[in-house]
């Protein structure tokens, strides 16, 4: 007697196998019971049991009980999810939470800080070029490579060291799910690379695209196989990984740098990266190690979230998780944890500028990078108390002695001054000018390209100047301070005094500075009207004496009279 087959059911079987194996496939969930999002997909695959199970017998009364054998263990994994969750949270784990974060204590600013002064290699070393203009350079020349449309350049630009010299790196990825259709055979033909420290005192603004030899298979904007996380979870079935950052050996050969996290208290909480993956992006292949076992070549172990969570807890939980909700009693707050507030507070002072990023890329003293924060009261964020800077490549926290202007307090300051060219100041750079604790920004126009620079004085922010060229910020704020000191960005430098007769002038606005450009004995100069405001009487035919530099394809005047 042959038995009747209900294809129904059949079809609704297999599509809830499918749709079990779909989700698994897109959520690919680390195989570790301390890992939440495993367990939920756990509890997932009991709930496709059940109705799998509810299909087949809940017509047959005698067999509906056998569903507890499915229900029960799907309880089971709930109660784990709900008794692990709360054995995590920090409220029972403060002292363990604040922890992770190995602070260093010291009094005085100077002992991370080198002077400026003091070198022309200092000076020289600073990352002025930041996030967004990283972003709007690479983005240009992304346009200029063949099948651009199928490409964009992620938006990373970390701060990387490769071969002695810094830069803002971001990989050449995918611009969405079609356009990798389309380009997965040739992959990714290579990554950005951004110049960020001034060369002789000026900042080139210079971005140049990088082919590989080999195109970039993996990525974190790939699809399907060649998607980042999917490739490591093949690798690695039971880490629990951070963020990937992109990095590059002094090869040129780029790799992924992916943190390790491991829970520490309860089932899931205090999670601690000890350990990374370095995947070639080219080819795939993968190892993991320990921290004290990063190649030299690798500026960024952590993600600038996981290191930020860290400090942060360190300095909120100083008496305990309660005292950080209620009485907040020697709590202090990060100048990143206001990062977001431009968004929804705009009364605050933070919230008045949308470049609040509440961080900045730094160079330490011995060449590392270093992430920089402010520190603040819990209760009050209108001055900071403190300089904070944390090792990307090995996660130290190091705390300076600085009372003074908070960031937002600074980026008013130089804003104020430059109010009739409308440039914006970027989310400041701790600096020490002779032995004062400062903060330098740059200032951008309309372009978003950097058209002079800007320098507060921490501990009082009414010492505040502005100029087009960094040696001229640096020496007018020691005018200003009452230093009689001078730098000298580079004695070397090409600049050359002449004399001769204006045959041609032309003006132009850029960024709301007006520019003259002179024809004088065949050559073409440019010179801004902050250099010598009566050049709005100049005329064609007057004799001039001037002193230029070369800048970029033009000749720039610094200084300029009548004869």
């Amino acid at each position: 007697m042959k038995m009747k087959v209900d294809v129904k059911k059949i079809i609704w079987s297999i599509l809830l196998v499918v749709l079990m194996a779909i989700v698994y496939y897109f959520t690919i969930p680390a195989v570790n019971l301390r890992n939440a999002g495993f367990l939920a997909y756990v509890l997932f695959v009991f709930v496709v049991i059940a109705l799998i199970v509810y299909i087949w017998v809940y017509e047959n009364v005698p067999y509906g009980s056998k569903l507890k054998y499915v229900w029960a263990p799907a309880l089971l994994v709930v109660l784990i999810i709900i008794i692990g969750g709360i054995s995590s949270w920090n409220l029972f784990h403060a002292k363990a939470a604040r922890e992770v974060a190995q602070v260093t204590e010291v009094e005085t600013f100077e002992e991370g800080f080198s002077d400026l002064l003091g070198s022309e290699a200092t000076l020289n070393n600073l990352p002025i070029v930041d996030y967004d203009t990283a972003k709007l350079l690479g983005d240009k020349k992304v346009a200029g490579i063949k099948n651009s449309t199928w490409y964009e350049v992620d938006k990373e630009y970390n701060l990387i060291k490769y071969q002695g010299k810094y830069y803002r790196l971001s990989v050449i990825d995918y611009g969405g799910v079609f356009k990798y259709a389309k380009a997965k055979k040739t992959g990714l033909p290579g990554y950005v690379l951004v110049d960020v420290v001034p060369k002789k005192g000026t900042v080139t603004e210079e971005a140049q695209i990088v082919l590989t030899e080999k195109p970039i298979k993996y990525s974190p904007g790939a699809f399907f196989s060649y998607d980042l996380k999917r490739h490591l979870r093949g690798q690695f079935p039971s880490a629990i990984f951070d963020k990937s950052y992109l990095e590059i050996d002094e090869e040129g050969i780029p790799y992924w740098i992916t943190g390790v996290r491991t829970p520490t208290r309860g089932l899931f909480g205090v999670q601690v990266v000890k350990s990374f993956v370095v995947t070639n992006a080219e080819t795939g292949e993968s190892y993991m190690c320990n921290i004290d076992e990063a190649p030299e070549w690798i500026d960024h172990i952590f993600s600038l979230s996981y290191l930020m969570n860290i400090a942060h807890n360190h300095y909120a939980y100083v008496n305990g998780y309660v005292n950080n909700i209620f009485s907040k009693t020697g709590v202090l707050r990060l100048s990143y944890d206001y990062r977001d507030r431009h968004g929804n507070d705009k009364e605050s002072e933070a919230g008045k500028y949308a470049n609040f990023y509440g961080y900045s890329s730094i160079i330490g003293p011995d060449g590392d990078v270093l992430f920089y924060t402010g520190l603040t009261a819990a209760n009050n964020a209108e001055s900071n108390l403190g300089w904070l800077t944390i090792n990307a490549r090995t996660g130290a926290v190091t705390q300076y002695s600085v009372v003074g202007a908070e960031e937002s307090s600074a980026q008013s300051a130089v804003e104020t001054l430059v109010q009739a060219q409308r440039w914006e100041a970027t989310f400041p750079l701790p600096v020490n000018i002779a032995g004062q604790p400062s903060y330098l920004m740059a200032l951008k126009g309309k372009s978003g390209l950097v058209q002079g620079y800007g320098l507060v004085n921490v501990e009082n922010y009414s010492l505040a100047v502005f100029s087009e060229t960094l040696e001229g910020t640096v020496n007018d704020y020691l005018e200003k301070s009452g230093n009689t000191s001078e730098i000298i960005i580079d004695d070397e430098r090409v600049t050359e005094t002449k004399s001769g007769e204006i045959t041609a002038i032309y003006t132009a606005e850029l960024n709301g500075t007006t520019q003259f450009y002179y024809v004088i004995d065949g050559e073409l100069y440019r010179c801004s009207i902050t250099v010598n405001e009566k050049q709005v009487l100049f005329v064609v035919g007057d004799r001039v004496t001037f002193e230029a530099e070369e800048q970029g394809d033009i000749k720039t005047i610094i200084e300029i009279s009548l004869d």
